[in-house]
């Protein structure tokens, strides 16, 4: 028995609006259960799914720390970065790929169950690339030469409020 789609809340972050229509359709369609927008140095764009500000500081460091490693050993093995990477499990998979947008690279983490599979997550995540292509000012705060910690305080700020328990 297939069961209905729960109603999906993202927020979104500050100037990533743009992210808005894009992403809700790669959920509904590749049928994620938790993702993840962010730029490579962590700073997070728009998520759905997790429950705590601390799961999306952990998940972005772990990501940034991830795809920093990805593209250096595939320079070092392949000559070119490995993008698209995936890790399986029994119960539930991650995946995350790099997608431009706006000249700027933007990472889309997302972690799936049994309701889904690897190829609809790569099917949809390159729908998802194709809608983001599209962009041309996508982030009109300046990034400046802020640390990660920083950045990332600031996005989640933005989206779970202050952090007065840290």
């Amino acid at each position: 028995m297939i069961k209905a789609p729960e109603p999906v809340q993202i927020n979104i972050v500050g100037a990533a609006d743009w992210l808005d229509a894009p992403l809700r359709r790669f959920v509904r369609d590749s049928g994620v259960k938790r993702a993840i927008v962010l730029r490579p140095d962590g700073r997070v764009l728009a998520q759905l799914g997790f429950a705590s500000a601390a799961e999306v500081m952990t998940a972005c460091t772990l990501a940034a720390a991830i795809n920093a490693t990805g593209k250096e050993l595939g320079r070092q093995l392949a000559g070119s970065p490995f993008t698209g990477l995936h890790q399986g499990g029994r119960v539930q998979g991650v995946f995350m790929g790099t997608c431009p947008a706006g000249g700027k690279e933007c990472l889309l983490l997302a972690a799936f169950d049994r309701n889904s599979t690897l190829g609809l997550v790569r099917l949809y995540f390159a729908e998802f690339r194709e809608a983001l292509g599209c962009v041309i000012d996508s982030d009109r705060r300046g990034s400046g030469a802020r640390d990660l910690e920083s950045d990332l305080n600031s996005s989640l700020d933005s989206l779970f409020g202050p952090l007065s328990r840290f």
